[in-house]
């Protein structure tokens, strides 16, 4: 098969390992890292290492584009983009005392003349795919609407849709119908209920208010949730509401873990696996991907 992954906010990812990091210190790595990465290339990677066929849609600009390019032919996945006339963001994975701090730069803004094109080349790749993601937060500069109008092509030529979004663009979205969408529990809160939770915080809390919300969802679009919550079970919510429980390990970077159970979900669910297992077998990929140093990958 092949998937083809939106993501219009690409990065750089420094990843750095210590064997112990002290602030105001001079820290000196044991083990450094560059990978290209941001959401859709992390998914992208994924769906490469799990043996299909990958593409990403993205932008690029500045004077490092030929070193990102060099980055992505090495992980398999065909790079489509246009220039942004911006330059490409870097971010920073400190791997330290058992935990993984992530160093975000934000996003430029892409210039005016970058969304005709990018239109255009997903014009011309959704042509040739099996399956579309999109995720993460669009760069500054694109219309509002332009995801929405993703969906819609896409589902109109019968292609499976998972989206990794959150906010208005996820609900422009959700009217075409998408198959699945995968927010986390924090995305979803601020979404649906204007809530802020913690990545860390206790959620069994939220359960009685989330549900409904996934339920509407379903029955308004027929579209299914699947809401990871790091290392507690995820919930999904189709016809039915049910859980999956995540394997505990001892995780070297969390970063890419939900890229990449986007990733093995899509892969899954398109060659016919049920739900259940589908969501068994990509949160087993995400564990995996918890195991290594470098983002988006389980090798």
């Amino acid at each position: 098969m092949k998937v083809l992954t939106v993501c219009l906010n690409p990065t750089f990812q420094n990843t750095l390992r210590f064997t112990s990091f002290k602030i105001g210190e001079v820290n000196r790595a044991s083990e450094h890292y560059l990978d290209a990465s941001g959401k859709g290339m992390n998914t992208a990677r994924i769906v490469s290492q799990l043996g299909e066929q990958s593409m990403l849609l993205t932008h690029l600009g500045g004077p490092r584009v030929e070193e990102m390019l060099n980055l992505c032919r090495k992980d398999k996945v065909e790079i489509i983009w246009a220039d942004s006339k911006s330059e490409i963001r870097t971010c920073t994975t400190i791997l330290a005392d058992g935990k993984a701090t992530e160093l975000v730069e934000e996003p430029y803004a892409v210039d005016s003349s970058t969304e005709e094109p990018i239109r255009a080349l997903y014009s011309e790749a959704i042509q040739r795919s099996d399956a579309l993601i999109i995720c993460g937060t669009r760069a500054p500069g694109y219309s509002p609407n332009l995801y929405a109008d993703f969906v819609k092509e896409a589902k109109t030529r019968g292609l499976f849709v998972l989206l990794d979004l959150k906010g208005e663009d996820l609900k422009r979205c959700l009217p075409f119908g998408p198959d699945v969408i995968k927010p986390n529990l924090s995305e979803a809160a601020q979404t649906f209920l204007g809530r802020t939770v913690g990545e860390q915080e206790d959620t069994a809390s939220i359960e009685i208010s989330i549900k409904p919300v996934l339920e509407d969802i379903y029955r308004s679009y027929h579209t299914t949730t699947v809401l990871s919550r790091g290392k507690e079970d995820a919930w999904v919510q189709a016809a039915q509401f049910f859980s999956v429980p995540i394997e505990r390990v001892n995780a070297v970077n969390t970063i890419g873990c939900g890229d990449s159970l986007s990733a093995a979900l899509t892969v899954s669910l398109y060659k016919g696996t049920n739900l259940q297992q589908a969501v068994e077998y990509a949160t087993k990929v995400a564990t995996k991907n918890a195991k290594t140093v470098r983002p988006g990958t389980i090798f």
